[in-house]
């Protein structure tokens, strides 16, 4: 599957630490501090804090685990060294959903805060124009090349990216905090939780809280290229973390406190911004003339010379900072479909590395095609934010039960990092994961699992013949398992033409129904061993699919803060049984032996 090259050896810690900040601090300081105040007040200050926290547990699994497996592509085989080949993959899938879209994002990030000079690209809503559409798939297209080149190239100029990054938000607090704040929107306007303390945890995902913090993991992705990825890659990760929950809650007091509600206007009919906002509607925030581009609005409004010239900087830095991310995560998105390659998920095509650039380069030309895919139906950064946080979360459920269980089936591996109480910090870090997602709500949940389990046939048509299932038969099984899904979609979600419990049931007895037809078929082998540890994961979606629709996020029947209570607990059986069905895989065996795999 290989050509024998291998990838460059070339990052330093410092790299590593600003590749993980860089994979942060993207367009998501330019837009979540005004959509965090829209969905949860001044309270959205706290919503930081608890994302923060909620990642450094989740952070604490992935700092052993990286150090464990110190190669790129790391976060999407993870599981396969606990669970094996289908769990795996289906967490994979859904991390290349939420990886590729976050590229789509930071494009259009860009597009959408050329507004304010080049109004041909995008509207005064943020939503791109045909021609802004062209443009952002020109720009994914530079950055691919940039990535092909070489990663020591474009480690080199990330860091310097990364540095300005971290200066022009930094500067703009102080600017903001000390010329231009009004304490009073703290306290007036409905309290410091207007919108009830349930908000504090709904804003997580919809404002970009959440999205915001999950560039912490680029240190694992990159983790092949680094030169002592063992030290390196626990310590930046973790580092990157606290550095930029620092900065994020800075950001929004900073916003929150340089509010002038006078000033903020609401569209006519005709989506003239006419109609004076009311003072304290936190909520119309993100459907406001400040909502294409929320702190150059803000520091253009305020009238003083210095921040007016400030914000002109904030032009310049809404196409640094976003273009930084987009960079990291195009080559995230590439070593993932690298990583799956190596595991024997995708034609090795796809793990081939160019012979003069040492890069993955088919991965790439398939990253950019995706990217570009999705800037068609999701043309605003607010539409796309809800599906990219949640599937990219998704894949964060692996790192929990895989910490406890490479305890039990591997002990004796090298852990240059080791986690402290490791059952605690993978239950932690499995029950935040889980927290998050329930928290993404209805219908978006429902959307995102039904997407991930439209990757299943996909495995099976790659990896079918080693559980006894013929071509031909792989074939037949996927058109007839897309089809119902199709329909899943279309009748009940789309035209509503179902109850939910009958759409919601064939779906359950869709993937029940499948898995016990790998299993089958598998005759009870080592396959046979991979398709039950991956029931924790199946379950997983069907009982939290039926519990965000029946909960306070959904139709209501269970109340807040029952439906969270329940919510908690069935992260924490779950959580059990996914430690349970972990066993001692191939793969582990073999690093127990020495043989790290291929990078």
């Amino acid at each position: 599957m290989g050509t024998g090259i291998k990838l460059r050896k070339a990052l330093t810690f410092w790299d590593l630490l600003f590749l993980s900040i860089s994979g942060m601090v993207g367009s998501g300081w330019l837009f979540a501090a005004l959509a965090g105040a829209a969905y949860a007040g001044p309270a959205s200050l706290i919503s930081w804090l608890i994302a923060g926290v909620f990642f450094i547990f989740i952070g604490l699994s992935y700092a052993e685990l990286g150090s464990i497996f110190p190669f790129s592509g790391s976060l999407v085989r993870i599981d396969h060294y606990v669970h094996g080949s289908i769990s795996n993959y289906l967490l994979g899938w859904a991390y290349l959903i939420g990886s590729a879209t976050t590229i789509s994002m930071e494009a259009e990030a860009i597009i959408m805060y050329t507004n304010k000079y080049l109004p041909l690209f995008s509207t005064a809503s943020g939503y791109l124009t045909p021609l802004g559409i062209l443009t952002a798939a020109a720009l994914i297209g530079v950055f691919t090349i940039i990535q092909v080149i070489g990663v020591n190239v474009f480690g080199k100029v990330n860091t310097a990216i990364t540095i300005w990054k971290f200066i022009v938000p930094t500067i703009t607090v102080i600017l903001l905090m000390t010329l231009y704040l009004h304490p009073g929107n703290f306290t007036a306007y409905g309290g410091f939780a207007p919108l009830g303390w349930a908000a504090v945890f709904t804003a997580l995902i919809p404002s970009g809280i959440i999205w915001a913090y999950e560039g912490f993991r680029q240190a694992l992705e990159y983790a092949g290229e680094a030169k002592n990825p063992r030290r390196d890659v626990p310590l930046a990760l973790i580092l990157s973390i606290i550095l930029v929950a620092i900065l994020y809650m800075a950001l929004e007091v900073a916003f929150i406190g340089g509010i002038e509600w006078g000033k903020i206007y609401l569209p006519n009919s005709k989506g003239q911004y006419v109609i004076p906002i009311k003072p304290g509607d936190w909520s119309d925030l993100i459907n406001s003339n400040w909502a294409g581009s929320p702190f150059y609005s803000e520091l253009y409004a305020s009238g003083i010379a210095l921040l007016i010239s400030w914000a002109i900087v904030l032009l310049i830095d809404a196409w640094i900072s976003p273009a930084g991310t987009m960079g990291v995560y195009i080559g995230t998105t590439a070593r993932s479909f690298y990583g799956l390659s190596r595991q024997g998920y995708y034609p090795g095509i796809f793990s081939n590395l160019h012979r003069r650039f040492q890069t993955p380069w088919f991965s790439f030309i398939i990253t950019y095609l995706i990217a570009v895919l999705f800037l068609l139906p999701f043309p605003t950064w607010y539409q796309i934010v809800n599906i990219s946080t949640t599937a990219t979360i998704i894949n964060y459920l692996a790192g929990g039960p895989a910490l406890v269980i490479l305890r039990r089936t591997a002990p004796d591996i090298d852990r240059p990092y080791k986690a402290p109480t490791p059952l605690l910090i993978g239950l932690l870090s499995f029950v935040v994961s889980s927290m998050l997602i329930y928290w993404t709500g209805w219908p978006y949940l429902g959307y995102i699992f039904v997407i991930t389990a439209f990757g299943l046939p996909l495995l099976i048509l790659g990896y079918g013949r080693t559980a006894g299932i013929s071509r031909t038969e792989a074939i037949l099984f996927s058109l007839i398992y897309w089809l119902v899904l199709i329909l899943i979609m279309y009748y009940g979600f789309v035209m509503g033409a179902l109850p939910f419990y009958i759409y919601w049931a064939i779906f359950a007895l869709l993937l029940i129904g499948s898995i016990a037809y790998l299993y089958h078929r598998s005759r009870g082998g080592y396959v046979g061993k991979e398709v039950r540890a991956s029931t924790w994961f199946v379950s997983y979606m069907i009982i939290f699919g039926a519990l965000s629709y029946v909960g306070s996020l959904g139709a209501g029947y269970i109340q807040y803060p029952w439906d969270y209570i329940i919510a908690l607990v069935a992260s924490v059986i779950l959580f059990v049984v996914a430690v349970k069905q972990g066993f001692e895989t191939k793969e582990i065996m073999q690093v127990r032996e020495g043989n790290l795999p291929a990078e």
